[in-house]
């Protein structure tokens, strides 16, 4: 039964975390494409890992 728990949270950690984390990357990618600039690249990379690791510690702690 354990091992059953172990995997479902593991499950809901990884669908929850890429079902908000596609909406994040997406956003940037279309935002990179429409105004091409150097400064707007580099701050998207910094926000897009900054947003990731938040959206990885929500599903984390929604799932235990």
């Amino acid at each position: 039964m354990d091992l059953f728990f172990f995997f479902n949270v593991i499950k809901n950690i990884i669908s929850s975390f890429f079902q908000n984390g596609i909406w994040v990357v997406g956003f940037f990618y279309l935002l990179n494409k429409t105004f091409a600039s150097k400064q707007l690249l580099q701050l998207s990379k910094v926000v897009t890992i900054v947003a990731l690791a938040f959206l990885f510690l929500h599903a984390v702690f929604v799932s235990i």
